[in-house]
């Protein structure tokens, strides 16, 4: 008897055990009979029928040893039903259950699938609940609970970008360079390079806020620049950024030499009109304006000390 005639025959056994009052006629399935009749029902994509012979092994019915066996099956009934999120909550506590389980690879390709089977759905079902979220929390599970998935890199990159439109870039920043620091190797380390950048741009508000962060936001774009990156719409928006900040970075300091100049602190402007005219920032918008305020201070800083020195 093959495995799909087996299974057929198992299942008619448990309908005629579940009859109206029947008496059951032959011995009772094992619980190792029932998970294998339900795995053998799923590969013939019967998902209701798999679903009702499992539940026939719900807590204790089912000995330890095959309660991984269980769960997955379960989880593969509700998902090939339609029901991505509920095959996910039977994984949920899947690696605190079965630590040593070998269907742990199988589980983290499970939590994949759904993951992206509810990306693409994407349709809400309440008002406060969308396949997006749902999405997202799989994908949050599989980085924390399976570190070692084969995607890993995959999953951490849909969330950056999840972060990154939500304009959550702190979190954004943070799944970036755990790709560039945990998936080195990656394919998407050159796009995490960039978009790490590009988050910390994205949160900085013009030049008169932070000006650490424009600093880190310069050598995050410059150290993706310099990876000499293929992508021409990448390479024009990361040249446009690092432009955009070093301007704002010349503009708050030449804003800081106004301010000096409102509390009459000579030695404050001077200072910060020279570190407006770095020569990183020759040829923006405004640097010659910068270098001629600076040769003024300059002069004047001078021209009192010369005065001076030529007195008795």
């Amino acid at each position: 008897m093959n495995r799909c005639s087996s299974a057929t025959a198992c299942l008619g056994l448990l309908l005629s055990l579940v009859g109206c009052g029947a008496a059951p006629q032959g011995p009772i399935p094992s619980a190792a009979q029932l998970v294998s009749t339900a795995e053998a029902l799923l590969q013939e994509d019967r998902f209701e029928e798999a679903l009702a012979t499992l539940a026939l092994t719900l807590g204790e019915a089912t000995p330890k040893r095959l309660r991984d066996r269980r769960d997955l099956a379960y989880a593969r009934a509700e998902y090939g039903r339609g029901q991505p999120w509920a095959g996910f909550v039977l994984l949920e506590k899947f690696s605190d259950n079965h630590p040593l389980s070998e269907l742990r690879p199988q589980v983290m390709k499970m939590l994949w699938s759904i993951s992206q089977t509810m990306l693409e759905r994407d349709r809400s079902f309440w008002i406060f609940w969308s396949d997006r979220n749902g999405a997202r929390n799989v994908l949050e599970h599989l980085i924390t609970r399976h570190p070692d998935s084969q995607r890993l890199a995959d999953a951490l990159r849909i969330l950056g970008d999840m972060a990154f439109e939500d304009e959550d870039y702190e979190l954004a920043q943070e799944r970036y360079r755990e790709i560039i620091l945990e998936r080195p190797d990656s394919d998407w380390r050159f796009y995490a390079n960039y978009r790490f950048a590009m988050s910390i741009v994205a949160s900085l508000r013009g030049p008169d806020y932070d000006l650490d962060g424009m600093s880190l936001a310069v050598t995050e774009l410059r150290t993706f620049l310099r990876t000499a990156p293929e992508n021409p719409q990448m390479l024009a928006e990361a040249e446009e950024a690092l432009q955009r900040v070093l301007t704002w970075q010349m503009q708050r300091h030449m804003n800081v030499v106004a301010y000096y100049g409102a509390l009459d602190n000579a030695e404050g402007q001077l200072h910060h009109a020279r570190l407006a005219t770095r020569e990183e920032f020759r040829g923006l918008p405004g640097f010659d304006e910068a270098v001629a305020l600076r040769e003024r201070l300059e002069t004047e800083q001078t021209q009192p000390a010369t005065a001076s020195g030529g007195n008795p």
